[in-house]
């Protein structure tokens, strides 16, 4: 047998860049916090450990890359640190004593299954406590640091409920233990569990008003409560548990003039959750964008660009609306429409700089829940930097609305930016036509170029977000049957790969659509011949000489038995199906033969054969006479179909190639003429 291995080699040239370290890196250096409440933003990119510095507590002592910050007590309080509004993963812990190393008090990573942190601390008039903050995994970027002291209990009851001024924000950070429920007090009917306690606050509003409710930052289960009347027993107005976690979130339309009383009670969750006592209580109230419901939505003018800046604090989720698939923890969203009068190729939305972790999406439909179109949370950008971007091509006299979601429920000031969509890549070669055999596999590819004309590589290393040649990752190549711009029967999606396998029963038309971050480019269609009189098997007599053959042998590698879509490269956890259909020859058929499978490993350091004997795979020598036989004595159908395998190939990476064939008692041998090539990643 001939065997033909094709190989790619894969290198990376890594250049350590030197950064420079935060000026609060070190303890000596820690940033004073000389008022509360307050909100301190830095950039934590570079920071360092220093001698003697343990690590905190909650990451088993093991050191974090970290800042450092001071706070000296005024008077015995209770002050909560938390770094709600970073863009990475943080962690956040409390020390006591002037000098490495220092006494840990506490440590929180992860506050409430966020990635976000915060400590509630009792603190001691005239003692200086520093303040740690570190990234996962060593992980800095945008770091804010909140502190705010906690007020006591002083709203247990209806009568003493807290007075929220007429404004349109307000936030009071207080504790809850010790809060109780009153006699004739009613439990809210979103409470299914009851309550144990509750707090109170009272609010009117001098004009008509939509207000938002919220418990977020909170580090116990709350249900959230609105209510009118005077006394208890009151009317509920508005009730909810769990906005998308164990804190709550109202929306209200709130009368001129009308008093109206918010509770906030405990409530039950899964042990182990969180907290199902009181504690630390964050409540808030804020007025919502006017684009908060898709009903409202603020229309986007067709003169592009198209900008429209404001701050999404206060928003909220309607009832039915579903998260974007790009950010599935998100809580905060508001709404534009665009009807466009004419079709784009590509029109392009982003939010550049926004303050917050902001996901944009593209939905249609009437109402909740929507179609998602497309979405994006952290895109990369040409300019290579980090934003959330989508470009797709949009048709006249269609509504398409576009939300910008906060992720974890966070909020801030953001931009939307509108414009005719510019790819960075062209089409350089279309896909060519070709011919093949009945059975037979064929090889398409597409050739791409930068917007300088340079040809970008299939085995281009990517460089960060980028390839070399500075188009923007990822690249998805859409291959689909038919005429170009038909994409009613997709036949391979897959990323940063311009080559597809595929395998037509008749002969078809083919074309790919190319996208990335800043756009898609469709191809022209191409035209697949299948000819049946094309022969694809090979034949070898028991002296090794050639033999003719009209066998056709079709192989494929898919995911499951029942994929059609064939695969030119796997990873080591994925399911691999290898099997071939055997068209045989037809002088052959009703013959007694033995089938054959031979398998090609091949990686860097070694090249192995192997044949299939009886259920089993064994090494190869290389000697036709002392090949094994997988399958004895089958009486040859017309054509049929053999499983090679079924299966992980975990611990095998590299390129495999498998052939099949049968073979008669007078060694005569049919077989593969091509045969099924793949890497394992």
């Amino acid at each position: 047998m001939k065997i033909f291995f094709i190989s790619f080699i894969l290198s990376a040239l890594i250049v350590p860049i030197s950064m420079a370290a935060p000026n609060n890196d070190d303890l000596a250096n820690a940033t004073n916090i000389s008022t509360l409440p307050t909100s301190l933003q830095q950039d934590s990119t570079g920071a360092t450990n220093e001698i003697n510095e343990a690590g905190p507590t909650c990451l088993n002592n093991e050191p974090s890359p970290s800042v450092w910050f001071k706070y000296t007590a005024s008077a015995s309080q209770t002050v909560v640190f938390d770094t709600f509004g970073s863009d990475y993963d943080t962690n956040i812990s409390i020390w006591n004593n002037n000098e490495h190393p220092l006494i840990p008090m506490d440590c929180n990573d992860d506050h409430s299954n966020l990635e976000q942190s915060l400590i509630n601390a009792e603190l001691k008039a005239g003692i200086t406590y520093y303040i740690n903050v570190g990234g996962y995994n060593g992980e800095g970027g945008n770091l804010t640091l909140n502190a705010k002291q906690v007020n006591a209990l002083t709203n247990d009851n209806l009568a003493n409920a807290i007075a929220i001024g007429d404004d349109s924000t307000y936030s009071n950070t207080q504790t809850t233990k010790s809060a109780t429920i009153e006699t004739g007090e009613t439990i809210a009917s979103c409470n299914k569990n009851g309550a144990t306690s509750s707090v109170w606050y009272k609010y009117s509003p001098s004009a008509n008003q939509r207000a938002v409710f919220n418990t977020s930052g909170s580090d116990y289960n709350t249900v959230l409560s609105v209510w009118s009347g005077a006394t208890h027993p009151l009317t509920e107005v508005e009730c909810n548990d769990d906005n998308g976690g164990p804190q709550s979130q109202i929306a209200a339309n709130l009368t001129a003039n009308k008093i109206y009383y918010i509770n906030v009670a405990t409530g039950k969750t899964s042990p182990g959750a969180i907290s199902e006592d009181t504690g630390l209580l964050n409540f808030s109230m804020s007025t919502p964008p006017i684009n908060d419901n898709i009903a409202d939505a603020i229309q986007i003018s067709e003169a592009f660009p198209y900008t429209n800046t404001q701050n999404t604090g206060g928003a909220t989720t309607e009832k039915n609306e579903s998260n974007p698939s790009c950010a599935t923890s998100s809580d905060a969203s508001i709404w534009y429409l665009f009807n466009p009068s004419s079709d784009y190729n590509n029109v392009t939305f982003s939010i550049p700089n926004a303050s917050f972790d902001a996901a944009l999406s593209i939905w249609q439909g009437s109402e909740f829940p929507l179609t998602e179109l497309a979405c994006s949370d952290n895109a990369v950008t040409p300019d290579n930097t980090v934003e959330s971007q989508i470009t797709i091509p949009l048709k006249a006299n269609t509504d398409y609305y576009v939300d910008i979601n906060g992720v974890d429920g966070e909020s801030g000031t953001t931009t939307l930016q509108v414009e005719e969509g510019k790819t960075d890549f062209a089409i350089a070669a279309q896909p060519q036509p070709q011919t093949v055999g009945g059975c037979q596999n064929a090889t398409l590819t597409v050739v791409l170029n930068n917007n300088e004309g340079k040809v970008i590589e299939a085995t281009d290393d990517p460089v960060g977000n980028q390839w070399e040649t500075g188009v923007t990752l990822p690249f998805s190549y859409e291959w689909y049957q038919g005429e170009s711009g038909d994409d009613s029967n997709l036949v391979s999606e897959v990323e940063n790969n311009p080559v597809v396998s595929v395998k037509p029963d008749t002969t078809s038309n083919y074309w790919v659509r190319v996208t990335n971050p800043t756009g898609s480019v469709d191809s022209a269609a191409t035209t697949v011949t299948v000819d049946d009189s094309v022969n694809n098997g090979a034949g070898l007599d028991v002296n090794g000489n050639s033999m003719s053959t009209k066998a056709h042998f079709c192989g494929s590698v898919t995911e499951s038995l029942q994929s059609k879509v064939n695969l030119t490269s796997i990873t080591q956890q994925d399911n691999a199906v290898i099997r071939f259909t055997i068209n045989v020859d037809p002088k052959h058929v009703k013959k007694t033969a033995d089938v054959l499978m031979l398998g090609v490993y091949k990686n860097d350091n070694v090249t192995q054969y192997y044949m299939r004997n009886g259920s089993n795979w064994e090494l190869w020598n290389g000697d036709i006479a002392s090949f094994a036989a997988a399958q004895t004595d089958v009486n040859l159908p017309e054509s049929f179909e053999i499983i090679i395998y079924d299966g992980l190939l975990a611990g095998l990476p590299g390129s495999l190639e498998v052939y099949s064939g049968y073979r008669f008692e007078n060694g005569g041998i049919f077989y593969s003429g091509d045969s099924i090539k793949f890497t394992v990643k």
